[in-house]
């Protein structure tokens, strides 16, 4: 197998003309892209940075972002990229972890990296003359990508994937839904997902263009339906839970049969999704299933269309994969019984970064060879053994595609003034699935009213927004069970209970009050004040159009789910809707 770059190499060599980027007005022919890679590879160089070192590339979604990834992958480096949407502590906690040896951003975030690690911005690279590829002393073995995940130890654990892993899954996608210079892809997945990979490098070699998604409206349904219409957009990744928003929000007698080929995953998907997209789209659906430490996905499924489908299943394995589905003392279950599935072949990673004893927990030596032990629990249910996946063996959930691991949760609260005790857990279901925390406070802490916002505004300028708990319940002991466990089914129960009746919503006249009520209803919470995020608070996707939705019928407006993506607060939004009343008036 060879290095990513080479591929890369020889595809932009083949169609220099080819349009590899296309990002608002500006197009980025594959030559072009060349150019810029290559100059900011020779920065790096000059640098210091070679095979074995570590980037950190911190871009908004741009045409910059990519070549800053893949310069780092020219000049033999690994790249993280770390989203400028997370809080600056999580940002500058992990660039510590991961220690690179340089850090590629733009003029205006680089001093969120002051006394971390030296800097190099797109405007130095761009500075640097052009420069033909140079000559590794490297294989393909060597990391090219690093993917930090939520982490049981209360810290982000950090994936190493090899060149040679990703050109497999690549290669893997490439051998089932074929690509070519006809077909456009969006990227639009954030950078703490492993697919936004899939999306940059599987259409680069395949010849396809990357329409790049505007920062900050991956989310915004209208938004990427005037992608997939006004680019001809061929091929859509999406997780599942914005795979139903999409549909959810948009008029239900759209068709997208432009539409070839939609891939999805990261969530368990509906068999009453499959249905609902089969019913607006000619195009093939795919369940991708597989965690980022195997580099992307492992297993897939074509779903048939079947008009009422009672199963989805995340399938059989990819090329070059091997899937085993074993029990406790790691011997292989019985066709059709439970078992933890267990990965191996090309796509496996190399580990965790600095982490040896993990690496060695979950990147195991067994009779099958060397698997890694994904902790979700299997069962063949399908022809040729197609696996139906039955949830976790451990605590870890997954909420809207994001993997969380609720101890990393419970180990930040703990470090929270006025914390003695914390408890996570995860209540619900689908868009409705949500995380609770659950804390005691210690001598001395600030009184209930006080200590639960105050803890709840800590985590969210130290965690990632999708680890920042929907509620934070203040008690004066955390409940055990007869034996002397945390009961965490009771706390779930608490979690999960209805939320007391609320006042109706005010007349339209005060519009701002009627913003508030609405929120409150659709969110679950209390008190909102004017400058409180609406994803802060618990919101998400569906959400959002319930809201939006809400405020349409209550106001007469034909108000973009947009307005309240781009404005979160009550205070913002609530202006942005008389910017819409006034110009309909």
């Amino acid at each position: 197998m060879r290095r990513i770059d080479a591929l890369l190499l020889d595809r932009w060599d083949r169609d220099p003309d080819l349009p590899a980027l296309i990002s608002g007005p500006t197009v980025v022919s594959m030559g072009e892209l060349k150019e810029r890679v290559l100059r900011t590879a020779a920065a790096l160089r000059a640098h210091g940075v070679g095979p074995g070192d570590r980037v950190v590339v911190h871009h908004e979604r741009s045409v910059e972002f990519f070549v800053a990834l893949l310069g780092a992958a020219f000049a033999g480096a690994a790249h993280a990229a770390l989203d400028p949407g997370d809080p600056l502590e999580r940002v500058r906690a992990t660039t510590r972890d991961c220690a690179p040896r340089i850090v590629l951003t733009d003029a205006r975030l680089a001093e969120r990296f002051e006394g971390l690690a030296e800097v190099l911005t797109d405007e130095e690279c761009a500075a640097y003359p052009a420069a033909a590829a140079p000559a590794l002393d490297a294989s393909p073995d060597d990391p090219v990508v690093i993917i930090y995940t939520s982490g049981s130890t209360g810290r982000p654990k950090a994936a190493l994937i090899s060149h040679a892993a990703l050109a497999s899954r690549l290669d893997a996608l490439q051998s089932t839904h074929r690509m070519d210079e006809r077909d456009r892809m969006i990227h639009h997945t954030a950078c703490s997902f492993d697919m936004y990979l899939s999306e940059t490098y599987w259409p680069l070699l395949a010849g396809a263009a990357i329409v790049v998604a505007e920062p900050g409206r991956q989310r915004d349904a209208d938004y990427l339906a005037a992608l997939i219409r006004d680019h001809r957009i061929t091929t859509f990744y999406c997780v599942v839970s914005l795979l139903d928003l999409f549909l959810l929000a948009r008029d239900p007698a759209e068709r997208y049969d432009g539409l070839r080929q939609v891939l999805t995953g990261g969530e368990p998907l509906a068999p009453d999704l499959v249905a609902r997209f089969h019913a607006r789209s000619t195009a093939s659906l795919t369940n991708l299933y597989g965690p980022s430490e195997c580099t992307i996905y492992c297993s897939y499924w074509i779903c048939p269309r079947d008009p009422d489908p009672a199963t989805v299943l995340i399938g059989g394995p990819v090329q070059g994969t091997e899937l085993h589905v074993l029990d406790d003392a790691g011997a292989p279950v019985p066709e059709g019984e439970p078992g933890e599935l267990y990965i191996g072949g090309a796509g496996l990673g190399l580990g965790y970064l600095h982490r040896p004893e993990l690496t060695a927990e979950r990147f195991v030596t067994t009779p099958h060879g060397r698997l890694y032990r994904s902790g979700d629990l299997v069962r063949a249910a399908g022809p040729g053994g197609a696996l139906e996946f039955l949830g976790r063996v451990d605590r870890q959930v997954k909420i809207r595609g994001i993997r969380i691991e609720p101890a990393e949760i419970e180990a930040t609260a703990l470090s929270c003034a006025g914390v003695g005790q914390a408890a996570v857990v995860a209540h619900g279901a689908g868009a409705d699935k949500a995380l609770a925390l659950f804390v005691v406070p210690e001598d001395g802490a600030p009184p209930p009213g006080e200590l639960g916002p105050s803890v709840r505004a800590s985590l969210s300028a130290r965690l990632p927004r999708a680890l920042v708990p929907r509620t934070v319940d203040v008690l004066t002991a955390l409940p055990l069970t007869a034996n002397g466990k945390l009961d965490r089914a009771l706390l779930e129960k608490r979690a999960a209970a209805v939320p007391a009746p609320r006042p109706a919503a005010p007349a339209t006249g005060d519009l701002g009050a009627l913003v508030v009520a609405v929120w409150r209803d659709v969110l679950a919470v209390d008190a909102i004040g004017p400058d409180d995020d609406f994803f802060d608070l618990g919101g998400d996707s569906f959400k959002v159009v319930r809201v939006v939705e809400t405020l349409r019928d209550r106001l007469g407006l034909d108000i973009p789910l947009a307005a309240l993506l781009h404005e979160p607060t009550p205070r913002a939004f609530t202006e942005e809707l008389r910017r819409v009343r006034e110009a309909g008036e």
